[in-house]
């Protein structure tokens, strides 16, 4: 059983997370995370699965850091944080900025785009990320930004 307690701290270790990001502080943002934390971003398939924070490969800090380079006004606008009965942090957030540098061989067109993401990270009793589970819907990313990855 979740205590009242853990729940409120795990809303502040969520909330701290996102507005580390929402600044561009990923420094701060990754503190917040277990040494051995991961994450998967499910609509990059394999391409965003990996570590938070590592020297090598994959991490959420190397995306975070391409995705504030190829949008510079980056930020995020958290609509609802609930803790969930395993003590998990489910996290609704809407995610936006205007495209100026290509990303992921997408070029920029310089559009704005502002997409709904669903965040679950599992927080243990340290009050440290250990996971990041997240989903939004990138057939509308790629709408916004003006790309169409089935064209020849």
């Amino acid at each position: 059983m979740i205590t009242e307690t853990q729940i409120k701290n795990r809303k502040t270790v969520a909330t701290l997370f996102f507005n580390a990001y929402k600044n561009h502080d990923l420094e701060t943002a990754v503190s917040y995370a277990a040494s051995n934390g991961t994450f998967r971003y499910v609509p990059l398939g394999e391409n965003g699965i990996g570590k938070i924070n590592a020297d090598e490969g994959t991490t959420w800090k190397g995306i975070a850091s391409a995705l504030i380079e190829a949008f510079p006004d980056l930020t995020n606008d958290v609509k609802s944080i609930t803790i969930d009965n395993q003590g998990n942090a489910i996290v609704r957030v809407f995610i936006g900025g205007t495209q100026e540098k290509e990303i992921l061989g997408i070029p920029s067109k310089g559009k704005y785009y502002n997409t709904e993401h669903l965040f679950i990270l599992k927080i243990n009793d340290d009050n440290k990320i250990e996971d990041i589970l997240s989903f939004w819907d990138n057939w509308d990313w790629f709408q916004q930004i003006g790309f169409n990855p089935n064209a020849s």
